[in-house]
């Protein structure tokens, strides 16, 4: 297992820094996966405990510190429910491969001469195998895909469902077709944004294996489950009612069950694991789904803002067409440019400055575009996907955040993010 003397710097960056001091050395900086396999038998293993989070993120400043004064510690934005899913918290886990690491921008100017087009992803890591959470150890490991680590592995850009990857393409077209050159930039969804992912699906399902929930609670469950009920409210038409898992199979099949839970669409998938952080089902003894998120988040991004931008970004090429994705839960990607190489800020930057063009229409039509963001925001830039035209102002106003961040901190950057725009 990894010492916890590794454990601040891993936790703040992704996983080859656990080489850096161990009995690897610098073989994890030069070697292939392959390679390190071949000399030590195995990638390291490693144990995270809430401590150990608590330790490296418990005193960080965040966006939402800036607007919202009585803002809840950041864990507890993993969960619904009133509670904390650091206590007592655990995970033990193996890296599963070493990918190239991105390469550090520490101002904007790499993207001169550039059009940024926003990526929403999850924060979910990539290349964790996870062997357990808790006192409960996995009888089936769960592997992680990503998440903003898509971006590392070889020559892969993007992924999605092939329907939004199609209209991606197709921003992308028009950025060329205009003389531009489209820089993919991720942008981090919200701390439960990672529902959709089968990461998520099948850490639960390994967590109930694994349960010591009775053959009568988990009839319980599983009849709480299928009896949910969600309004359906069409424009223009009368609200109505459905049961969306009223086909779910009885938990005490978890064979059943598992097949069930990962062949849902995705967002409906996302709600039946909304549904396991409701309070009845947790009282039942369902797993903890806030340490479940927590677990497959990539740690660098565990205490990041939502909607930040920058953790990756690299130059993507429209040219190669939309293709088939080798990540678990998205179907389709696009490539990124020949030769381009993945790029990171090493922290996120406010979307107020990297689209500042956009979110300036929108203020200016009231249609939020503000410091503190809503749900309204994320949608627009999902469903829209702008670019911004990159030009000195961008240049210089990002790279004065990341000086700012550096040498004076947190709360000094966001009071100059703030000061760019009116401050909500």
């Amino acid at each position: 297992m990894a010492k916890s003397k590794f454990l601040l710097e891993f936790l703040t960056k992704n996983f080859k820094p656990l080489f850096s001091e161990n009995e690897l050395g610098a073989l994890g900086n030069v070697a292939t996966t392959e390679q390190i396999k071949k000399e030590f038998g195995a990638l390291p293993k490693f144990e995270i405990t809430g401590e150990d989070i608590l330790g490296a993120f418990g005193d960080k400043t965040r966006a939402i510190d800036m607007y919202n004064k009585s803002s809840l510690p950041f864990q507890r934005a993993y969960t619904g429910l009133v509670q904390d899913p650091l206590k007592d918290f655990s995970m033990t886990a193996q890296v599963g491969a070493v990918r190239k690491d991105p390469i550090l921008a520490t101002d904007a100017s790499i993207l001169a001469g550039k059009t940024i087009v926003p990526v929403v992803g999850d924060r979910t890591s990539r290349d964790v195998i996870i062997t357990g959470i808790g006192d409960k150890k996995f009888k089936n490991p769960v592997r992680t895909y990503g998440g903003v680590q898509f971006m590392d592995d070889g020559t892969q850009g993007w992924a999605s469902m092939m329907d939004v990857m199609k209209k991606f393409k197709d921003k992308l077209d028009t950025v060329e077709q205009m003389g531009g050159k489209p820089v993919g930039m991720t942008t981090t969804m919200s701390e439960r944004g990672g529902d959709f992912s089968l990461d998520t699906a099948n850490l639960l399902i390994e967590s109930l294996r694994v349960s010591d929930l009775t053959k009568n609670k988990l009839n319980k469950i599983t009849k709480a489950i299928k009896d949910t009920t969600k309004t359906i409210k069409p424009k223009g038409k009368e609200p109505y009612q459905i049961q969306p898992f009223a086909e779910a199979p009885n938990l005490n099949n978890i064979e059943e069950f598992a097949k069930y839970f990962r062949e849902l669409p995705g967002t409906v998938r996302a709600e039946l694991v909304k549904r396991f952080d409701k309070a009845d089902l947790q009282i039942l003894g369902t797993p903890n789904v806030g340490q479940i998120r927590i677990a497959q988040t990539n740690p660098g991004l565990l205490a990041e803002d939502w909607l930040g931008m920058g953790a990756r970004f690299v130059d993507l090429d429209p040219k190669q067409g939309v293709l088939p994705s080798k990540h678990t839960t998205y179907d389709s990607q696009v490539m990124k440019a020949p030769d381009a190489e993945t790029y990171t800020f090493g922290t996120g930057i406010p979307n107020t400055i990297m689209l500042r063009k956009f979110n300036q229409a929108r203020r200016d039509a009231n249609k939020y575009g503000q410091f503190k963001p809503t749900p309204f925001d994320q949608r627009s830039l999902q469903m829209n996907t702008p670019v911004e035209v990159v030009d000195q102002q961008l240049i210089d106003e990002a790279s004065k955040y990341l000086e700012i961040k550096r040498t004076l901190g947190d709360e000094e950057a966001y009071k100059y993010a703030q000061s760019l725009i009116p401050a909500t």
